[in-house]
């Protein structure tokens, strides 16, 4: 009997031995090493496939905010939709609770809608556990990604469909431009004749970097303004996801040698597939350069309320 007991707690020891080992030493086990490869292969074959919303139901993170951006960052790197023909994953590591892996695609090239040739490129994925599954949330296509970039996303999943929208991790800085953006007062018109000072409540909107607005928020002055004529100024908003945005409005701040009628553009709501443009008509009095400056973005998506600033755009007055 003792020498049962003695055998059963040996078996015991080499056991939790060997747990501990395998859970502490960096290595994945063969379940992590299968969902760490089905979560990448699933975002990179949605993507190829153009199922670019069902490709960012396997990532979270701060490089694509909405399936545009997606497919543009690809495309841009030569990995259009449709044109990955092969992939293989390699060079998978883990620390804790992340992993990195690399995946060697065979990229199709294309002259004239033909395939004419192929080439090699990698794509660099950081993977982390969130909950019981591990998500995409780095994608690089230039280097790998470095091993002592360990910053973890904050995510808690939740029950319904994520919101492509806004990125659940820590945004550095986030708080930090909430407070500048709250109480923000828009279009500080001084010059004579102008109405009363617009201004918009964004105090209890989720800010959204400019960034992310730029891949669906376009401003476009013209090349040149004559002084001291009407100049239009358009802006453009496309909506690629599957809601609408609901009561876009975008405004400015327009400096005192520029006259502006209406600062505020009210979109109202936009359709999914539905671009709808609205039009600042400005009178610029000084010959040079003016900036449309804090050109700020406020809607309401999937029930919450978001904005965010885009970059300046500039008048060229003659």
């Amino acid at each position: 009997m003792v020498a049962l007991f003695e055998k059963v707690l040996s078996c015991a020891c080499i056991f939790f031995i060997i747990l501990v080992i395998t859970g502490g030493s960096g290595c994945l086990s063969s379940g992590s090493q299968e969902a760490i490869n089905e979560t990448v292969l699933n975002f990179l074959t949605s993507f190829n496939e153009g199922e670019f919303e069902t490709a960012l139901s396997y990532y979270e993170g701060t490089d694509f905010v909405v399936p545009a951006t997606l497919n543009l960052k690809f495309k841009n790197k030569g990995i259009p939709a449709g044109s990955i023909q092969q992939i293989t994953l390699n060079n998978i590591t883990v620390e804790d609770k992340v992993a990195y892996v690399t995946a060697d695609c065979n990229v199709s090239i294309f002259e004239r809608e033909k395939v004419v040739g192929s080439v090699q490129k990698q794509v660099y994925l950081r993977t982390q556990k969130i909950g019981s599954q591990w998500l995409v949330t780095k994608v690089d296509f230039d280097t790998p990604i470095s091993q002592s970039d360990m910053d973890s996303v904050n995510v808690t999943v939740p029950s319904t469909q994520i919101d492509p929208l806004v990125d659940n991790t820590t945004l550095i800085g986030g708080v930090s431009i909430a407070i500048l953006l709250v109480g923000f007062v828009i279009n500080k018109k001084k010059q004579a004749g102008c109405s009363a000072v617009s201004s918009v409540d964004i105090s209890n909107a989720v800010p959204v970097e400019s960034s992310a607005l730029a891949q669906f928020i376009k401003i476009m002055p013209p090349a040149q303004c004559a002084s001291g004529q009407i100049v239009e100024v358009d802006v453009w908003v496309k909506n690629f996801y599957q809601h609408p945005y609901e009561n876009l409005i975008i405004i400015a701040t327009f400096p005192a040698s520029v006259k502006v009628k209406k600062a505020t553009l009210s979109f109202g709501n936009i359709d999914p597939g539905e671009s709808v443009k609205q039009t600042w008509k400005l009178t610029p009095n000084v010959p040079g350069w003016a900036a449309i400056e804090e050109p700020t973005a406020v809607f309401k998506f999937g029930g919450t309320r978001y904005s965010g600033q885009l970059d300046q755009a500039w008048l060229n007055v003659q």
